[in-house]
């Protein structure tokens, strides 16, 4: 999907790292439904990874679309079945990001797939429009940064608007993250209250706080990787 060798080694080297600490926080989760959740996470990053790379492209979209559509429904129905000490209130409003970021990824794994078939040789030679969604090729010029971008103006709305929205919200974890990240005293656990203290010598940084970094790190990915779609 990308074209620019810079942009792409970029993106793979953090998802890369995203995709390790999911799965470092999946073994490490005190409850099986965050284990979950964690890998989950994982997969995503690595699925990012893999798509920022021609031969990504080239994988079967259908199997991983159902696959992100249910990992979309996973986040709500876990928040209630499972809510924990934050009740189900608290949880579910904490789950509906994570499961939007499932259902973006289903919805961009199917555009582009659609773009694909648009750009076939089947579908030029039969003198239409592009096929599903349509899609166009840059050619792999030096001023693009992508190999491909959706032509129809519904997806490309869906698009921008998926963009702006995750962009917001990479900025909003990330804020949150760096927040907590500052405040936590050492040797805070993870999801408890700090002790007070009279004296804390430096700060280290709770679980909650790797966290919320790592959503904004992949909020912003998934922003860049919309917007080269457009």
């Amino acid at each position: 999907m990308i074209a620019a060798t810079g942009l792409r080694w970029i993106l793979t080297l953090a998802f890369a790292a995203l995709a390790v600490h999911g799965t470092w926080r999946a073994v490490r989760a005190p409850r099986w439904p965050y284990r979950v959740s964690h890998l989950l996470h994982a997969v995503m990053a690595v699925a990012m990874a893999v798509m920022a790379w021609p031969r990504g492209m080239e994988l079967t979209a259908g199997p991983q679309t159902a696959f992100f559509a249910a990992a979309a429904l996973w986040y709500p129905l876990a928040a209630l079945a499972w809510p924990g000490d934050a009740g189900r209130a608290r949880e579910l409003r904490g789950a509906l990001p994570h499961a939007a970021a499932m259902a973006a990824m289903a919805w961009m794994l199917d555009a582009m797939a659609r773009a694909m078939d648009g750009m076939s040789p089947a579908s030029h030679t039969g003198g239409g429009g592009g096929g599903h969604a349509g899609g166009h090729h840059h050619g792999g010029g030096a001023d693009s940064l992508a190999t491909m971008s959706l032509t129809a103006p519904g997806a490309r709305a869906a698009a921008g608007l998926l963009a702006v929205l995750f962009l917001a919200w990479a900025l909003w974890w990330l804020a949150r993250g760096f927040d907590e990240a500052r405040a936590a005293p050492v040797g805070t656990p993870y999801g408890r209250t700090p002790a007070p203290r009279t004296a804390p010598s430096r700060t280290s940084v709770p679980h909650r706080a790797y966290d919320l970094l790592c959503h904004g790190a992949m909020a912003l990915g998934m922003a860049v990787m919309f917007v080269l779609m457009v």
